[in-house]
């Protein structure tokens, strides 16, 4: 399938957009409502990092027994999971069997707190089921891409928006009242299924009001409330003790949210696309009349010409199979499912492995959801100045080599200085890599699609963030099953490998992006490609970026 495809209006759409005064107030007010909505999906999807913490604890012991007596050491330290078979035979240095805790656990806990591990006991044996209530969530969150990524072409973006917006907290409610495990996962799966959902319309609709020449930077800004929405969780974990109420505090703030319903608009290239005209038409005056700008009179007629371009319009579709049509396009896409793929599992990993380092755990958190801020702002003014492709690279090598070092880095030297606070300062940076990659990718990706399939190659690579956010889980597990270090030299191998195959990429920034699927076969050789294109032919961000 090939040649340009006919325009259905779009250009039209453009030229409306920018005799609104774009970005207007009308668009700042709306990009902010709905930027806010970021913060409802990053508190679902890193929760599981606050609530799968689980307290020191031990075997249960029969009134009277003391643990310095009945429970074996590990490590210098009393067993979390054994006790011996009978205590009242141990004497010096004998060897007595021990036995798994058939009485349960008594857990320490500070005074008010709850903890959801000690509550269902996913302690020893049950360890694993922490990792399957994750991973059981983002299954939903994979679900949720492809359910309302269809819907919310067949019924709007709006109402898409305000279902996935609202019904969580429902669900987020009857989190806060559950009595079991199984209730808890099933529960969670379908806060997954709603979070995607959140995101994915919630983008388009900030997307689809801007022009091409803005989307870059306000898909970029997006992630700014992503890396502060990070930064709330560890505040919340830092003062509420009790997980219960910890999950209200994620579920409730889309009541606040309840005007949305009357404010948020539906998409206008939705209208049009739909040959709503009279909705989209009214959708322009509003706008205009919220930014006083005074083109109403010349709303109409220009809408007219849309009206009529879109009547006499022929329109080629393009599928997922166009990714694969032609030798490079086919090889930068495989290479993108990986790149994508490597970025999740790293950041999603390095975000949730935080338990596994030394210090404050709170503290840890709070700083882990700092550095991602500045971090995003450093992005954006790097991806400009030096390039997608450098900037990406230097992500992953140092993310890589730093994920690597992270869990091999000894306490303390050879000389005995101790540098126990090392491990932590190195998941920082390793942190702040992944976040920026995470922020650079879908730019970069979307400047190598060509325009006719460049949405549906960046929702098909933003699929395997998804499964990214499935894997991540288990391979952190693995470090109770190989050394303690493997999850995270594997997260390093990864980003390396990915910035090895970036190299086989080519630079997007200031070239002319390509247009068809031809120019995209023909992209990255010549070395006068220098872009000049106006404005209006600037590269579209795809509506689906992060899980």
């Amino acid at each position: 399938m090939s040649g340009k495809m006919v325009s259905t209006g779009t250009i039209q759409v453009d030229k409306l957009l920018e005799k609104l005064g774009q970005p207007g107030r009308y668009h700042v007010f709306i990009y902010i409502l709905i930027c806010m909505t970021y913060w409802i999906v990053i508190f679902n999807h890193v929760i599981m990092a606050v609530y799968g913490r689980p307290p020191p604890h031990h075997c249960t012991l029969p009134k009277g027994n003391f643990v310095n007596r009945s429970i074996p050491l590990e490590k210098g330290k009393p067993s979390s999971c054994k006790v011996y078979e009978n205590f009242t035979q141990v004497y010096g240095n004998e060897t007595v069997p021990t036995q798994g805790c058939s009485d349960g656990w008594t857990y320490t806990l500070e005074p008010g707190e709850t903890n959801f591990v000690a509550d269902f006991d996913l302690v020893c044996d049950n360890k694993p089921l922490v990792s399957l209530a994750t991973t059981i969530y983002f299954c939903g969150v994979m679900l949720g891409g492809l359910i309302f990524g269809t819907l919310s072409d067949l019924i709007g973006r709006k109402p898409v928006f305000l279902i996935t917006l609202f019904v969580p907290v429902a669900i987020g409610v009857g989190i806060f009242f559950v009595q079991s495990y199984v209730a808890f996962v099933v529960l969670r799966f379908f806060v997954g299924v709603c979070m995607q959902g959140l995101q994915t319309s919630g983008l388009v609709l900030i997307l689809e009001m801007f022009r091409p020449v803005h989307r870059t930077k306000a898909g970029l800004i997006t992630e700014l409330f992503w890396g502060s929405g990070v930064l709330i969780v560890g505040v919340l974990q830092c003062f509420i003790k009790d997980w219960h109420y910890i999950q209200l505090a994620i579920a409730l703030p889309p009541v606040l949210a309840i005007g949305y319903i009357w404010i948020i608009p539906e998409s206008p290239r939705w209208l049009i696309q739909k040959k709503k005209f009279k909705l989209a038409e009214q959708f322009f005056i509003k706008v205009a009349n919220f930014n006083k700008t005074d083109i109403t009179s010349s709303i109409s007629d220009e809408f007219a010409a849309v009206h009529k371009k879109e009547d006499g319009s022929s329109v080629t579709h393009y599928t997922i199979l166009d990714m694969f049509k032609t030798p490079k396009l086919r090889k930068r896409t495989f290479l993108l499912f990986y790149i994508w793929l490597s970025i999740a599992v790293n950041y999603y990993g390095m975000l949730y492995g935080i338990s596994a380092l030394p210090g404050n755990y709170c503290l840890n958190f709070l700083i882990g959801g700092f550095v991602e801020v500045p971090a995003y702002i450093a992005t954006i003014f790097l991806v400009e100045c030096f390039g997608r492709k450098k900037i990406l690279l230097l992500f992953f090598f140092v993310g890589g080599v730093t994920c690597i070092a992270v869990r091999l880095v000894p306490s303390v030297t050879g000389y005995g200085l101790d540098i126990s606070w090392l491990p932590l300062v190195l998941a920082l940076i390793g942190r702040a890599s992944s976040a920026g990659s995470f922020a650079v990718i879908p730019l970069f990706t979307s400047e190598l699609y060509p325009t006719v399939i460049r949405n549906i190659g960046v929702g098909t690579c933003a699929f395997w963030t998804r499964l990214g956010g499935v894997l991540f889980s288990p391979i952190l597990l693995l470090s109770d099953y190989t050394f303690r270090a493997f999850p995270f030299v594997l997260f390093g191998v990864m980003a390396l490998l990915a910035g090895l195959l970036t190299l086989l990429l080519p630079e997007t920034l200031n070239k002319k992006l390509p247009e068809v699927i031809e120019d995209a076969e023909n992209f990255g050789k010549q070395a006068n490609d220098k872009s000049s294109i106006p404005e209006e032919a600037e590269n579209e961000t795809s509506d689906d970026t992060r899980l």
